[in-house]
């Protein structure tokens, strides 16, 4: 790897090296790896690659240094250097009183260098080379960490992009990297290398990081989706403020199952502290189905209108209830935009506020928390016995004058399930927990740090991944139940509803050939009536009739009128009928499989790629990626057969290089738009968000042991590029030189 001369020892001790500090090493290496005076190159940039792989197989890096030309403005002379030559930078003119930053330099006025001169025919040979150094090169264990060494190809740049779209960070992609791999001397860049792209993206976004949001969504809309539809708002200085969207395929499951809608805010989603609004339903698979989605820049009424606004010109006002948080200004906006849709407050946020109202160690230790769930949970306790049960617990534990608890009882026909029992469809949704798991789904794509181009990348690989979870129950409803009860009624419902269900239409059937006490029977009119008392209801009775010539029925404990399946005390009398089958009109659209598909009256144009060259470019990627692997899985560990595909790779890779029609590198800003498909506009249309201060967007608070530290805050230092004091460097500077 190296000589020291007048020395035997290849690889000196760090004694040594310190000991000999300055004198010459000479690269060891093959003779047709090292250049020599004389030797022809048709090229500038052919003889640098020539000199930077010497360098690499040496352990030491190379750049590119001054250039001589001509009249013409043609290179007559280049200087290529090693990279530890010339002087450390001299710092003594800057101001003393500035604290700087403690850094290092690797110079160390090393003389090795190669220069080239003009041959006069169009090419170039090396008229001087020093090959001798002042310093020891890189070893097995530092090689990685040259320069040379590090190479960020097209696949790395891929999988840190994608690795982002997944919430996967720089250095968490890094290792999963290495893994695959094998080891961190081959993967080519370290964890700064990895997360240099991210800076790059977001310098390549910079100020255009609305005008190339609402970019993505017109090409959208005019190339790729023509059911994509969007709205945005702009303040007095054309700064974003409010964005909503929705995609055909979340108008299309609207339309099916947007019959009930939750929505709660989420924070930290972006850098600029803007609300991210998921609108979130249940699908046909009792699963969370995402809507729609915005934008907001804050959390007051005028927001939350100009939304609801949004919401009903793009899907109308087809929805019979909202589920929210208690946000006043959610109540204002709701009660304005929707004056006939009936709102309802979440019950999990409120049954989440009880220990910290009443107190931990009370709600936990005493049953007062067990008592009030039978009564608040019900979906069969009327009104007046909701009321009553409330109204003894909270004596019983001597809290009727506890204001949180008068102000929650007050609200109680907003959330208490005794009063919307008998409304259509809105025991669907009692609670914004879905949006809570919704929320926390999406926290796991996106960031705080995201700029809002990189949060819709992020949100849309969301989105993929719950759709193609859809996908999957989907397919595994062609897969037909195994029946419990042999009854044609079962297996009637196997065949018309999704497989989870047509689960819970089994449990209720089951229910029905359980121990139900049958208090009286009677027909009259075509109609036929039951009287049960169900010992699994805590012994409540309920009363079903049935007409035998319409085969309507209808049972008090409106089940069906809550979530859309007949309950089990409607298939019992269907059983005692004769009825082999569930009445059609009680066969609710939303819940059959393929629903979507089926009753959506919405017609979904074929998805396509914005850049259908660089889509067909990633299919065959992808296919090569597919054969490669599939070549690795077929030689099973035989030598010869890796011996024989490293060959081959290395003559297909040789060709490759030499018919290459493009350069070595592209253009930065060419090679980050290719992608993340984001393409920066020529001038500012739309610009960025203004920095919110909504909750989880505040400063934190200091602690007591931050501040017995006297306060001290990070300090600014000067950028060389900007020539500001700031938070930032040369390095990550967006400003202009």
């Amino acid at each position: 790897m190296l000589n020291k001369i007048n020395t035997m020892d290849p690889s000196p001790t760090s004694d040594d090296f310190i000991r000999h500090l300055g004198d010459d090493w000479i690269p060891d290496c093959s003779i047709e790896q090292k250049p020599y005076v004389g030797q022809l190159f048709p090229d500038v940039d052919t003889s640098f690659t020539f000199y930077h792989r010497y360098g690499s197989s040496c352990g030491f890096d190379s750049r590119r240094s001054t250039e001589r030309k001509n009249k013409l403005k043609k290179t007559t002379r280049k200087y290529f250097l090693c990279s530890r030559a010339g002087s450390p930078e001299d710092d003594t003119s800057e101001d003393l009183s500035i604290k700087k930053r403690k850094t290092t330099s690797a110079k160390c006025d090393c003389p090795a260098k190669l220069i080239i001169a003009a041959d006069g025919n169009g090419g170039f040979f090396v008229k001087k080379f020093i090959e001798n150094h002042n310093h020891s090169f890189a070893g097995k264990g530092t090689m990685q960490f040259l320069r040379c060494s590090r190479s960020l190809t097209e696949f790395h740049k891929r999988f840190i992009i994608d690795a982002a779209r997944l919430n996967i960070g720089a250095t968490r992609a890094h290792a999963i990297f290495k893994s695959m791999i094998g080891s961190y001397e081959n993967v080519g860049a370290t964890v700064v290398d990895f997360k240099k792209i991210s800076r790059d993206i977001k310098e390549y976004i910079g100020k255009h990081d609305a005008d190339i949001l609402i970019q993505k969504f017109k090409d959208i809309q005019t190339s790729s989706d023509n059911n994509f539809r969007f709205e945005y708002k702009t303040d007095a200085n054309n700064h974003l403020t409010q964005l909503f969207w929705a995609d055909g395929v979340g108008r299309r499951n609207f339309e099916v199952f947007g019959d009930v809608v939750s929505f709660d805010a989420t924070y930290r989603t972006n850098k600029y502290g803007m609300v991210f609004i998921p609108f979130i339903g249940i699908d046909n698979h009792w699963k969370s189905v995402t809507f729609a989605a915005a934008l907001l820049e804050k959390e007051d009424a005028d927001n939350y209108k100009w939304a609801c606004e949004a919401f009903k010109k793009i899907f109308g006002s087809s929805v019979k209830c909202i589920v929210t948080d208690q946000d006043p200004a959610m109540k204002i906006a709701i009660e304005e935009c929707f004056p006939g849709v009936k709102h309802r407050l979440c019950m999990w946020h409120i049954m989440k506020k009880f220990p910290a109202k009443l107190g931990t160690l009370f709600c936990a230790e005493s049953p007062f928390m067990d008592k009030i769930k039978n009564f608040v949970w019900s979906d069969h306790s009327s009104i007046d016995e909701f009321e009553d049960g409330w109204n003894n617990v909270i004596s019983e534990f001597e809290l009727s004058d506890n204001t949180w608890l008068k102000e929650m009882f007050a609200l109680r026909s907003y959330w208490i399930p005794a009063f919307f029992n008998d409304e259509p469809m809105v025991g669907l949704i009692r609670t914004t927990s879905r949006s809570e798991s919704s929320n926390f789904f999406f926290n796991h794509f996106v960031q705080k740090g995201d700029t809002l181009s990189e949060f819709y990348l992020c949100f849309h690989s969301a989105l993929e991944k719950q759709r193609n979870n859809n996908g999957l129950l989907n397919h595994k409803d062609d897969l037909m139940p195994i029946p419990k009860n042999k009854k044609k009624i079962e297996k009637d419902a196997a065949e018309l509803y999704t497989k989870t269900m047509f689960y819970k239409i089994q449990e209720e059937i089951t229910a029905s050939c359980g121990d139900m006490v049958m208090e009286d029977m009677f027909v009259a009119d075509e109609v036929k009536s039951l009287k049960l008392r169900d010992p699994f209801l805590k012994n409540k009775t309920f009363e079903v009739k049935l007409n035998l010539t319409t085969h309507d029925i209808d049972c008090s404990c409106n089940l069906y009128t809550r979530v859309g399946y007949l309950c089990s005390h409607s298939f019992l009398c269907l059983s005692l009928s004769g009825i082999p089958f569930i009445p059609r009109q009680y066969v609710n659209n939303r819940w059959l499989k393929r629903a979507e598909e089926r009753f959506s009256t919405l017609v979904l144009s074929e998805l396509s790629n914005l850049n259908p060259e660089e889509d067909a470019k990633r299919t065959k990627t992808r296919d090569c990626w597919f054969e490669f692997q599939g070549c690795i899985s077929d030689a099973s560990g035989d030598i010869e057969q890796i011996d024989f595909i490293h060959k081959s790779l290395t003559v297909m890779r040789n060709h490759i290089k030499d018919h290459s029609k493009l350069g070595d590198t592209a253009p930065k800003d060419t090679s980050i738009s290719d992608f993340i498909g984001l393409k920066v506009v020529e001038e500012f249309t739309i610009l960025p968000p203004n920095q919110s201060n909504n909750k989880g967007c505040r400063k934190r608070i200091v602690g007591a042991a931050e501040k017995s530290l006297g306060g001290k805050k990070r300090q600014k230092r000067k950028c060389r590029k900007c020539k500001e004091f700031a938070f930032h460097d040369s390095r990550n500077c967006t400003g202009q030189s």
